[in-house]
């Protein structure tokens, strides 16, 4: 692969200064990549050869007083080097250079010329880094007028998508942006439209996060070929917040695609944090409206009636709230991951077709929709769910859970569906077994998880369950497990055992001890109802 700012030997050769040179070995041989110039007078400099890919300098007066053997050997060595080519004043110090030693050059890749007495080896280090310079700085110069352009898109109000079309202007290869906080991937499909499905696919599999902080220049399958894909990360507040990926397709990526890929990542960044700043501002004032809609007092609530309009709400129209909660175990910034589930959930409304308000605040979700005319419950499950299935996809290494209010008439009602929907959250994240809850099917729970009567609901359990729970603490018993199962099984005797890997016959003592310390009968419809409301009691408050 040539890299447009590396220089190769053929490129050298092809100066004039060594038209009057000849090349002792393969043709094939000068298509390899020049980094320096070295010149050796002395066999022992070789020892001091560290960088690949050099031109060594010298004459023919260093082998004159070598066995065939020991020119062998010193090729041998300079190839170990990986020198790229030796340039050798051959007369008229030697008659020649010897078969054997341009055989061993040949096997081993190393390129070896014939160099013209008269041209002075001063002149050879001028020339060679006057055409790495030169090919430099074209390259940097192609990069810095790309940095120009997609800036100037910047400025002049484009986004993210304008900057990739600025970018295919000058880099013909397929370029991706893909943007880890918001879970965007952006492509101009219509520059490779026959290909961008397969490569869209190889994006989707790349597992990368703001732990990739490094370039990364492979290798991938396409096509049943083998094509180079590099991949560049965006930097924003010293996190990588995205990659950009482009494949060597049609040619090889080159360097100027490399350096002008990461100049862009720079401006991609700056879009990326204006994006961020938006929201948190836009949020904010959200908040604001948000606090007073959902205020007990009723000023407040008509304050933020009167600026409904803002957001497309109808005063006397059907709403739902909506309360997610978003829970990571460590290592993750909390406000930027509400910013980001925010920002996907308001992607997912958009295409609901109906006026909603989303926002983050006390480390939860929340949505409010308004319901169409003639919208109940059936719209609300299903767009719920459909939230929920969206947002645990996008958002894999997080763990999501909905609480979902009673639809309210009248904007001014909102308040108590928000608390039905946190209530409904509280069951989600605690003592119900679903991850999406609707206060309307929580049964019983609906009563239970009423704050206002909780010292009430303290006090009955103490009087149906709490001498069981000191026994079992005492005693390293399971008798309240034994209970929970016992109602989940609705009284079988055959499934608890099986559920409980315990004999019959120990069952049934367990429910005989039960009923004794807590002096209650399971076979009274009353007792039995007591006890399992204890129970439900018991896991929401966790007594």
């Amino acid at each position: 692969m040539k890299n447009e700012s590396s220089v190769f030997l053929d490129e050298v050769l092809a100066l004039q200064l060594f038209q009057s040179s000849k090349l002792l070995t393969r043709e094939d041989l000068i298509e390899q990549q020049i980094t320096s110039v070295n010149v050796m007078l002395d066999r022992e400099i070789i020892n001091w050869i560290e960088q690949d890919g050099q031109i060594v300098l010298t004459t023919g007066q260093m082998f004159e007083k070598l066995t065939l053997q020991d020119q062998i050997e010193f090729f041998k060595a300079l190839t170990s080097k990986k020198v790229s080519a030796v340039f050798i004043k051959v007369t008229p110090y030697l008659d020649a250079m010897m078969p054997e030693v341009i055989e061993v050059c040949n096997e081993r890749g190393l390129a070896l010329l014939d160099l013209n007495y008269d041209v002075s080896f001063t002149e050879i280090f001028s020339v060679v880094y006057n055409l790495m310079f030169r090919k430099q700085t074209n390259v940097l110069q192609r990069v810095e007028t790309l940095h120009k352009d997609t800036m100037n898109v910047v400025v002049e109000g484009g986004n993210i998508e304008d900057v990739l079309k600025s970018i295919h202007k000058t880099i013909s290869s397929p370029v991706f942006i893909r943007d880890y906080y918001f879970e965007d991937t952006f492509f101009i499909k219509n520059e490779f439209e026959n290909d961008y499905a397969l490569l869209y696919e190889n994006i989707e599999s790349i597992q990368l996060d703001g732990k990739n902080s490094k370039l990364i220049w492979d290798k991938i399958m396409f096509k049943d070929r083998e094509i180079e894909r590099l991949i560049i990360p965006i930097f924003v507040k010293n996190q990588v917040y995205g990659h950009i990926v482009t494949y060597g397709k049609d040619q090889s990526i080159s360097n100027y695609d490399k350096l002008g890929l990461e100049a862009a990542s720079n401006i991609i960044a700056l879009e990326f944090l204006k994006k961020i700043s938006v929201q948190e501002v836009e949020n904010k004032y959200k908040i604001e409206f948000f606090d007073d809609l959902i205020s007990l007092d009723e000023q407040r609530r008509m304050k933020a009636v009167e600026r409904s309009s803002n957001f497309r709400f109808s005063e006397n129209a059907n709403y739902v709230m909506l309360n997610i909660s978003i829970s990571t175990r460590g290592g993750v910034d909390e406000s930027e991951k509400a910013l980001k589930a925010a920002y996907l959930a308001e992607l997912i409304c958009k295409d609901m077709g109906r006026s909603y308000l989303i926002l983050n605040k006390s480390d939860s979700i929340f949505i409010l929709v308004m319901l169409k005319e003639g919208e109940g419950g059936p719209v609300v499950k299903r767009y719920s769910k459909y939230i929920y299935d969206i947002l645990k996809t996008k958002m894999k290494k997080h763990q999501t859970k909905m609480g979902v209010g009673r639809i309210c008439k009248g904007l001014n009602h909102v308040h108590r569906s928000l608390l039905d929907a946190s209530k409904a959250l509280e069951g989600a994240m605690g003592y119900l077994e679903e991850d999406v809850v609707f206060f309307e099917e929580m049964g019983i729970y609906k009563v239970l998880s009423n704050s206002g009567i909780k010292n009430e609901l303290e006090i009955f359990f103490n009087e149906i369950l709490e001498p069981l729970m000191v026994y079992d603490a005492r005693k390293d018993t399971e008798l309240i497990k034994t209970l929970q199962v016992y109602y989940k099984c609705n009284g079988n005797l055959k499934k608890m055992s099986e559920m409980l890997f315990t004999h019959y016959n120990t069952i049934l003592y367990r429910l005989g001890r039960i009923q004794e310390i807590i002096k209650k009968d399971l076979e009274k419809e009353e007792d039995r109802y007591a006890i399992q409301t204890a129970l439900k009691v018991h896991k929401i408050f966790r007594m």
